[in-house]
């Protein structure tokens, strides 16, 4: 016996009502070559129900998302950016002129924009002292970022002996200091 569109709707509508999982994609499959009629029919009632509450652990998903924990650490002690990374320039036994590359790091970190598996466990340290509690649980629950490849094509009828040059100069990593070694594992 095959079940009519009303029917899953009710169906559906039961597990909403339960709070139960709603399986959609199984309902319209039982609908078979009435899914459309179905799935609008589900659609008018989601537009119309009334509107729950997220979880608990929905909200945290979202604020990890748009206010990183790092970032809130650092915010509820009423540090500006520029103080912390003076403050661990100075927790580093960096020197001075390292202060705007640790900030840029930091922030990146901060934001869930470094990978944390590269940062030296004496910047853990460094942190965790600032913040009062320990920066690697903090940094543990960013979402990754996503990464981006460079995309690009050289044309082999272009191609010549000063853009080879040219080409393997760009290549040519940088030297690394201390502090991307801190914070890179470079």
């Amino acid at each position: 016996m095959t079940a009519t569109v009303e029917q899953l709707l009710d169906d559906f509508i039961d597990r909403w009502t339960r709070d139960e999982p709603l399986a959609v994609d199984e309902l319209l499959v039982r609908a078979g070559p009435q899914a459309d009629e179905l799935a609008s029919l589900i659609d008018r009632f989601l537009e119309r129900a009334p509107r729950r509450e997220p979880t608990p652990d929905a909200l945290a998903y979202v604020r990890a998302l748009d206010d990183p924990p790092l970032l809130r650490a650092r915010q509820a002690l009423g540090l500006k950016l520029d103080d912390f990374a003076e403050a661990l320039v100075s927790r580093l036994g960096l020197g001075e002129g390292a202060r705007r590359k640790v900030r840029s790091y930091y922030q990146q970190l901060e934001l869930g924009q470094l990978d944390a598996s590269g940062v030296a466990a004496s910047v853990w340290d460094a942190l965790s002292g600032l913040l009062g509690r320990d920066a690697r649980q903090l940094a543990a629950f960013q979402p990754p970022a996503p990464a981006a490849g460079a995309m690009y094509r050289i044309a082999t009828a272009d191609y010549d002996v000063p853009s080879v040059a040219y080409a393997q100069a760009v290549k040519a990593e940088p030297e690394l200091d201390e502090v991307d070694r801190l914070f890179t594992g470079g």
